[in-house]
């Protein structure tokens, strides 16, 4: 793997407006890279079109610097991983929760994404560790731990490209600092998307594409978006207004 592009990219869904008016974006491998932005700006149709669920109107997206079309659909879907703030678990054991879809993962493999996820800690101290049946849609467990599980299922498929989705909601900051920093080391060779809101995620990433009115209207690492004092900064103030009530 070497990069992701989006070259001009537009796209609206059927025939309504256009969510997408000429996103350029290019995130290369060993790097994070944060996709922000307001309500309704486009950031998961972006990763929407990366994984083909849609094609653009026009412009094109590219791996390795070659469009999507030229590859099947499922090869394109087999090179992404996803892990969504809204995680699914199932009645089994938690070895099966995290290599779900991969046949018979090895123990080794399933432990080794655990602890990128920050999970293997409180794994091991379940009754009967990654053998311990999780009940239905994992009730036993935390929406932190529930959270890290998905991340784990993520990481174990192994992929060239990772699409987190809010992935660290729940998560107190100095787990999701650890899981960020596991992460970085982790996708050495991959590339790596965040969607999220959260400013001390969006601080880690390598590059955050900040997304307005259906383009990328600002894009480099927070401090130096902060320094342009632009729409980047406005959002970060308003997000913070947020989160502390002001």
């Amino acid at each position: 793997m070497e990069s992701v592009e989006f070259q001009n990219v537009e796209f609206g869904y059927g025939q309504g407006e256009l969510v997408l008016n000429g996103v350029n974006l290019t995130a290369r491998a060993g790097t994070i890279t944060a996709i922000v932005g307001g309500t309704g700006a486009g950031k998961s149709t972006l990763m929407s079109l990366l994984l083909r669920l849609f094609d653009p109107r026009s412009g094109s997206v590219q791996i390795n610097g070659a469009s999507l079309t030229e590859y099947a659909v499922a090869d394109v879907r087999a090179s992404a991983a996803i892990a969504l703030q809204k995680n699914v678990l199932f009645a089994t054991t938690v070895h099966e929760n995290i290599a779900y879809t991969q046949g018979n993962l090895a123990r080794e493999a399933v432990v080794a994404a655990a602890r990128v996820a920050c999970a293997d800690d409180f794994i091991v101290s379940l009754e009967n560790g990654y053998d311990t049946e999780l009940g239905e849609r994992g009730g036993k467990l935390s929406s932190g731990q529930r959270q890290r599980l998905s991340i784990a299922r993520a990481v174990v498929r192994d992929t060239p490209i990772l699409i987190l989705d809010e992935p660290t909601a729940a998560l107190d900051a100095e787990t999701e600092q650890q899981v960020l920093a596991n992460l970085a080391g982790w996708g050495s060779g991959r590339v790596v998307f965040l969607i999220t809101h959260r400013l001390s995620t969006i601080r880690s990433a390598d590059q955050i594409a900040f997304l307005e009115d259906g383009v990328v209207a600002e894009l480099g690492t927070h401090e130096e978006l902060i320094a342009q004092n632009g729409r980047y900064k406005a959002f970060v103030r308003a997000e913070t207004r947020g989160v502390t009530g002001g």
